[in-house]
């Protein structure tokens, strides 16, 4: 990815957080909430940001950055908080996972 497309992606997607809240659109603004709450999850936000330090330069990053976080999350989901695989539960700790790595990409290209 390239810098431009990566701060565009980061501008996009504050424009449409930032427009929901102001708007109270709740199909976004629930969506989003759900997702920061699983971004609190420090098992989630340490193993994605290791693994994006480490995989920084590689060619297929954000293809090896989506299976890793759906074996993360799936293991975090079993292993540590002791639930089911529950599909929805499943897909916020994979999106917390991957917007970590997007933010470890854009500190990346800001410095």
């Amino acid at each position: 990815m390239s810098k431009k497309t990566c701060f565009m992606i980061f501008i996009a997607s504050l424009v449409i957080i930032l427009t929901s809240y102001v708007l109270n659109f709740l199909t976004v603004t629930r969506e989003v909430g759900r997702m920061f709450a699983q971004m609190q999850n420090i098992y989630i936000a340490l193993s994605a940001v290791i693994i994006a330090l480490i995989l920084a330069k590689t060619k297929q990053y954000w293809l090896l950055m989506l299976g890793i976080a759906v074996i993360a999350a799936a293991v975090v989901q079993v292993l540590i908080l002791g639930g089911a695989l529950m599909t929805v539960a499943l897909l916020y700790k994979v999106i917390a996972f991957l917007v970590y790595a997007y933010l470890v990409i854009l500190v990346r290209y800001m410095l």
